[in-house]
């Protein structure tokens, strides 16, 4: 992979780190509890010092709080395994930083902490390996039977999705799709992300992004005659 396809993600979410510990100085009590004995008084930075000195305990404790909903749990994980991700990344061929930071999110959001409690980050890193591997012998087999759902738009020579903006915003306009449909729609209809990557940005599973996607296509395709005639206004 070369630097191009590393630089900017990496970029991103470095200058988002800086943004979340800047927000996030003093945390909760609930969080001093999952760094278990580890004093933690410098907020997401002392974190990752607490993982770094107990990694199962603390790895154990925040995915525990991202099953209870908390993602910034899950986004303090994911930098913690930042550094090992470029390095998978760089010495792999085909498949992307995106790819492995969507790979480990769903492994974050999907971790049975009940059940694997040793090895913690081993096993976060094994599974995303064995993933991302899967997914790219697959070779984009993630997003089956999508591309029949945009052909009722295409039989009247009109391509809605050249202007996907129009068409997402219509659809929450018509009742058709929600606000959080358009999201996930829109992270990989219009951004290009793969729905592991777009899983990383909105917070969600890949597969929950496949679900949201496949559902607001379909219900897109419902009203595809209302849809045109917007378009066409």
């Amino acid at each position: 992979m070369t630097r191009h396809h590393l630089t900017p993600t990496l970029t991103a979410l470095n200058r988002e780190w800086v943004a979340l510990c800047a927000e996030h100085s003093a945390l909760p009590a609930r969080w001093r509890l999952a760094c278990g004995r580890h004093a933690v008084t410098d907020g997401l930075a002392g974190v990752l010092d607490a993982i770094t000195a107990d990694p199962d305990a603390v790895l154990v404790g925040l995915l525990s709080l991202q099953r209870a909903g908390e993602s910034l749990a899950g986004r303090v994980v994911i930098q913690a395994f930042l550094g090992k991700l470029v390095r998978m990344a760089a010495a792999d061929s085909v498949a992307s930083l995106p790819d492995y930071l969507g790979a480990m999110w769903e492994r974050v959001v999907s971790y049975p902490v009940a059940r694997r409690r040793q090895r913690v980050a081993a096993n976060l890193v094994l599974d995303t390996l064995k993933t991302v591997k899967s997914l790219g012998r697959q070779q984009g087999a993630e997003l089956p039977g999508w591309e029949a759902d945009f052909t009722p738009w295409r039989q009247g020579q009109v391509e809605p999705w050249g202007d996907a903006e129009r068409v997402l915003s219509v659809g929450v306009a018509l009742g058709a799709i929600t606000p959080r449909t358009r999201a996930a729609l829109h992270s990989v209809y219009v951004e290009g992300r793969s729905s592991t990557a777009a899983g990383v940005h909105l917070g969600a599973s890949a597969a929950a992004v496949r679900q949201r996607c496949s559902q607001g296509v379909r219900a897109l395709r419902a009203i595809a005659p209302e849809l045109l005639d917007e378009l066409a206004g």
